[in-house]
């Protein structure tokens, strides 16, 4: 297996992990954009001046506008993860499944996939590289 492939098929599992960190940037915004506009307190003769109506008006379409891009990144996520979850179900071995689904699909770090397998972090590297050289060699066919 090329350093190359690996890299490769590293950054292909690791889209929706990406797109999972995207999305929570976009949440963080909204939120924000929210407690932004709690605190907008406006009067009748305010709201009949135009650069206030046009101000109220353009936070609601920010926020609009990322809600969408928050719904459309939930399906994308969904989408890779199924995708994702296809391409591991390739492996023959059960150990090998769990440990990439708990990776790429739970977002666990080494650590807490190496305790739930009851591996020691060592091993469960090492049985990383055994799950990736085993999906190279099944796409290589």
């Amino acid at each position: 297996m090329t350093d190359q492939k690996k890299k490769d098929l590293i950054e292909y599992l690791n889209r929706a992990f990406k797109l999972t960190k995207i999305k929570q940037r976009l949440e963080r915004e909204y939120k924000q954009k929210l407690k932004e506009m709690d605190s907008i307190s406006i009067s009748c003769e305010e709201i009949k001046a135009s650069r206030i109506t046009s101000k109220v008006e353009n936070k609601v379409i920010d926020l609009v506008s990322l809600r969408k891009d928050i719904d459309l990144h939930n399906v994308k996520i969904e989408e890779v993860k199924r995708e994702i979850a296809c391409i591991i179900d390739k492996l023959e071995d059960d150990t090998l499944k769990d440990l990439l689904r708990l990776r790429y699909l739970e977002f666990r770090k080494w650590e807490d996939i190496a305790y739930i397998l009851n591996y020691t972090e060592r091993h469960t590297r090492r049985l990383f590289n055994r799950a990736l050289k085993e999906l190279i060699k099944i796409y290589n066919k």
